[in-house]
């Protein structure tokens, strides 16, 4: 019993689907045939629109045609042949023209110039005609004159007539001017507009006198259609608007027509679409509604069929299941039961797991902080935090986090800075305690989330006591060197009368003094000597920092053509070849740079093998966001277990007479180097097996010291 309710409540529904699809399809059908006649109809309006306002433009350019010719006139009688060579061009610009005439006040055509036709014999009275006539009794009234499609005079063409009058100096009448313009002008206007075969357009009086028809039929033109259909369904719109079903003067078919008026011009412009044809259309869009209603329906019952022929299958098995299903459901309880404990046993675990992390948060060194990111509220604060802002953490949780900083710009960047690259690491900002004590902190944040909750983890790290020990580093750096300097100048002059007293001796009692005495005298003035040359070094050594100059933009290249300048009697003294790659251009000091250089391939000149001319190659890569510069010769080579001293200030790996200088020049480029942001290394195989100086300075320069600023 259950089964076949089941099966007739399927095909009731079936039938009301369809019912209901029906309903809409006829809806639908009826909907469709209101928006075609719409559609139709608006149409119809906007191409009357076109049409009048491509009309209004003909009319308007006869118009200023007229009205200039009529101002520029004083008498028609008295018309000179350069005025009227005047008008006859206008016929040459205007080719819907076909004549222009000038009348004077009696009503005689005193003067015509014409495109063609029969020769017009002047001067001839045209009182009677129309345009005449009504301009010569209306002119203070009506300045201009349209006329009806009339026959031309001469030469039977249909014309519309437009004249305006002639005043003299004194505003007295003395005439009128008239245009005689072709209907096919207007036939262009309208021919332009109908869409397709069977549309058509036309253009009348506000009278019903007809201008012009498209298709043309020349029964009607000039004639009153003041009796049509036409006519009576523009008099019912009135003015601009639309008919629906309006039948045609000239062959009965029934169009959906629009009405436009010419502006400032008694002329009507009318384009009807052809009824049938947009009906037609309607009714091809209802056969396809009607075609898929009928695929719909079946469909519908297609699906009722199968769907009872399912239920009843559904309904023989569901007996079958239900014992199946009991089980299973005993089954799962059990399993249920089992995941439940476990899950307990979870979220124990999970809940000491967490009371661990508080706990070890609590204890940390480091002050951290949670806040809300919706609107400032402290969730958590751990113990660091509260002594480092001097506030407990009952006063501080649940409330909106006290204004800590000293400089509202420095929040908003953070903000900022964590927003475009969170997690935020260790940014420097002075922040202020609750009792107003000012301390510099690196800030480090990230966004997170807990519990479904979006909030911010802050770690401050107070580092007042560090910048306070960093600030005292620096000042005796600043210190040692301006004492190295002093003393390293105040040495010069001892060592120097040392020099040159020694010598005056040596010089004076030269006579008196034997052999061993000289060579003692020579070893001290030496070892003086030597030693004012180390302390010049060192001097220097000193200066790098203080001395050098501000960071730029240094070409290599550059750098490295002023050391070889400054190297060029050792080159070609030694017949050396040093050869450059392309070198980038960097950020640093551009003496100090050169001096680097010129130490790095003095030395491979100094250190070469005695037996062939020393060979110096530089190259230039870009390795791990640094620029790193190479040195290579064919020298002596180094024993890579002494590497390590060679960049140390004084140390010399070879006896003093072997080879000049005061073992500094290497430190000189390691301190250099480091003043860059950058280091230096060697790299060789060993004694004579030549070696690599490689120096890398950072792409992105380092800031200067304070002593430098």
């Amino acid at each position: 019993m259950t089964s076949y309710r089941r099966s007739l409540g399927i095909w009731a529904g079936a039938a009301l689907l369809a019912l209901a699809g029906s309903a809409a399809s006829t809806w639908q059908i009826l909907t469709s045939r209101e928006a075609h006649l719409q559609a139709a109809e608006q149409l119809a309006l906007s191409l009357s629109y076109a049409a009048a306002q491509r009309i209004a433009v003909s009319l308007r350019s006869m118009d200023v045609l007229l009205t200039e010719a009529a101002e520029k006139i004083d008498d028609p009688g008295q018309m000179d042949a350069a005025a009227l060579a005047a008008l006859r061009t206008k016929l040459d610009i205007f080719p819907e023209l076909d004549s222009i005439g000038l009348v004077d006040a009696k009503g005689v055509l005193v003067h015509i110039a014409y495109r063609g036709g029969p020769p017009r014999p002047v001067p001839l009275d045209i009182a009677d005609a129309p345009h005449v006539r009504a301009t010569a009794e209306h002119w203070r009234d009506t300045p201009l004159f349209v006329s009806p499609p009339v026959p031309e005079r001469f030469t039977k063409k249909p014309v519309i007539l437009l004249s305006r009058p002639i005043l003299g100096p004194d505003k007295s009448f003395r005439g009128s001017a008239g245009l005689a313009v072709l209907t096919s002008s207007i036939d262009d206007a309208l021919a332009s507009v109908v869409p397709s075969e069977g549309d058509a357009a036309g253009a009348f009086t506000p009278e019903g006198i007809l201008y012009s028809r498209v298709p043309r039929d020349e029964r009607f033109i000039g004639r009153s259609i003041s009796e049509s259909g036409l006519f009576r369904a523009y008099a019912a719109v009135g003015e601009a608007g639309t008919s629906r079903s309006a039948p045609s003067f000239s062959d009965g078919v029934e169009r959906v027509v629009g009405f436009t008026p010419v502006p400032n011009y008694p002329v009507v412009a009318a384009v009807g679409i052809s009824r049938t044809k947009v009906m037609d259309r309607w009714r091809r869009e209802v056969w396809v509604h009607g075609g898929i209603q009928a695929v719909f329906v079946g469909v519908i019952f297609a699906l009722a069929m199968r769907l009872s022929r399912s239920e009843s299958r559904r309904m023989a098995l569901t007996e079958q299941m239900l014992a199946s299903e009991r089980a299973h459901v005993e089954s799962l309880e059990r399993a249920v039961d089992i995941r439940t404990a476990e899950l307990n046993k979870s979220m124990a675990a999970l809940s000491e797991s967490e009371e661990r992390f508080r706990r070890m948060v609590d204890v940390s060194p480091l002050p951290l902080v949670l806040t809300r990111r919706s609107d400032g509220v402290v969730v958590y604060i751990n113990a660091a935090a509260a002594r480092t802002f001097a506030i407990s953490q009952e006063e501080a949780v649940n409330h909106v986090a006290p204004d800590y900083w000293t400089e509202p710009a420095d929040r908003a960047r953070v903000m900022d800075l964590l927003a475009a690259d969170n997690p935020l690491v260790n940014y420097e900002v002075t922040l202020k305690r609750r009792t107003g004590e000012r301390f510099t902190a690196l800030i480090s944040a990230a966004f997170v989330t807990f519990g479904g909750e979006n909030l911010i983890l802050t770690g401050v790290l107070d580092i007042t006591e560090r910048k306070r020990l960093e600030e005292d580093y620096a000042r005796s750096n600043r210190d040692l060197e301006q004492f190295s300097y002093a003393v390293s100048h105040d040495l010069q002059e001892p060592l120097r009368m040392v020099s040159s007293y020694l010598t005056l001796l040596d010089r004076r009692y030269h006579d008196r003094l034997d052999g061993e005495a000289h060579e003692f005298i020579a070893f001290a003035v030496d070892g003086a000597q030597r030693m004012s040359r180390m302390i010049t070094d060192l001097l220097e050594y000193s200066r790098i920092n203080r001395r050098g100059s501000r960071f730029e933009p240094v070409a290599l290249e550059q750098v490295l053509a002023e050391a070889m300048t400054n190297l060029s009697t050792a080159v070609a003294a030694c017949g050396a070849e040093v050869t450059a790659e392309p070198l980038p251009t960097i950020t640093g000091d551009p003496s100090q740079l050169m001096r680097v250089f010129q130490n790095l391939i003095g030395n491979a000149l100094k250190y070469r093998k005695p037996d062939a001319a020393p060979h110096v190659r530089i190259s230039a890569e870009q390795r791990d966001g640094d620029w790193v510069i190479s040195v290579t010769d064919d020298g002596i080579g180094i024993d890579p277990a002494v590497t390590a001293r060679l960049f140390q200030v004084f140390q010399r790996l070879h006896p003093r007479g072997a080879y000049e200088g005061t073992g500094i020049g290497l430190a000189l480029c390691r301190r250099i180097l480091e003043r860059h942001g950058g280091r230096i290394w060697v790299d060789s195989a060993g004694e004579g097996q030549g070696c690599t100086f490689r120096f890398a300075i950072p792409l992105i320069p380092p800031q200067p010291a304070e002593s430098e600023q």
